[in-house]
């Protein structure tokens, strides 16, 4: 979580239809595709600061499950010390603009209880101990269930890091194969520009907001000449108008412009996931 606005959002409404598991020794949420349907592949959901529990982040992997034909997991990276859904009102209350003294006085315990929670997840989900547990998963994942199965990855916010990292394919699987076979992700935060791009090999699409003040404009412009210049049917960078950051999760239902930015978002990752599940096949 680089930000403040990394823990700003609101929470949707809606009833997840999958189910909690161990899988390869993380608690996972699992959505499967509709009944009746051959699998495609595998879909590994990277989150947010929010991690496992934020039901957007859930009702989002059934989405997907439903869209693509793929068996989504959503794992606790996070061990469980991830942001919980009150960090949206604590957050409202340290974005307002100050309009009264009032205002202005709310502000400081709502910032220290804002710094209370985001301490244990900076500290928790740093990247030397967050790192190990990612590469795990997915090296397990590759051995068993993904051995000839695709392997697409989508990251939100804390977890775009990771699809990043894992579309340089700097590190193989046991049985030589990459890790994933291609990834998505919106509004990451902590990628270092022009490097990131520079490494990255895999087919990577990336949907991100011209108001996103994490992964800067200035930033997510170099990313999209970097990576399309490469290839423009292996790599994609969208620019979203108006878009701020985590509104491909964290949108607010009751704003117009946020839902619109949101189903862009979605139809994005689907149609990525759909064209290149369907390349693995043929």
């Amino acid at each position: 979580m680089s930000c403040s606005q990394c823990a700003v959002g609101a929470l949707h409404t809606g009833t997840p239809e999958g189910h909690i598991e161990t899988v390869h020794g993380l608690p996972t949420y699992i959505a499967d595709p509709p009944a009746g349907h051959e699998q495609k592949g595998i879909i590994v959901f990277l989150p947010d600061a929010f991690g496992l529990e934020l039901v957007n982040n859930k009702l989002l992997a059934d989405k997907y499950a439903k869209q693509t034909n793929a068996r989504v997991y959503l794992p606790d990276f996070m061990d469980g010390h991830y942001l919980g859904a009150h960090m949206f009102d604590v957050m409202d209350v340290v974005m307002k603009k100050n309009g009264t003294w009032m205002d202005t006085f709310w502000k400081v315990p709502a910032a220290i209880q804002a710094i209370y929670n985001a301490a244990p997840f900076l500290f928790f989900n740093r990247e030397s101990v967050s790192k190990p547990k990612v590469l795990k998963f997915f090296h397990d994942l590759r051995a068993n269930e993904a051995a000839s199965q695709a392997v697409g990855a989508a990251g939100f916010c804390w977890g775009g890091k990771w699809v990043f990292m894992l579309c340089a394919d700097t590190e193989k699987a046991a049985n030589g194969k990459s890790l994933i076979d291609f990834g998505y992700t919106a509004h990451p935060s902590d990628i270092k520009m022009p490097q990131a791009a520079e490494a990255v090999k895999l087919p990577l699409s990336v949907c991100s907001g011209d108001e996103d003040v994490v992964f800067q404009l200035e930033q997510l412009k170099q990313c999209k000449e970097i990576l399309e210049a490469k290839d423009k049917d292996k790599f994609e960078v969208v620019i979203v108008p108006g878009a701020t950051h985590g509104f491909a999760v964290r949108g607010s239902p009751l704003e117009k412009n946020a839902i619109e930015n949101g189903r862009l978002a979605e139809k994005q990752a689907v149609d990525w996931y759909n064209k290149w599940f369907d390349k693995s096949k043929s």
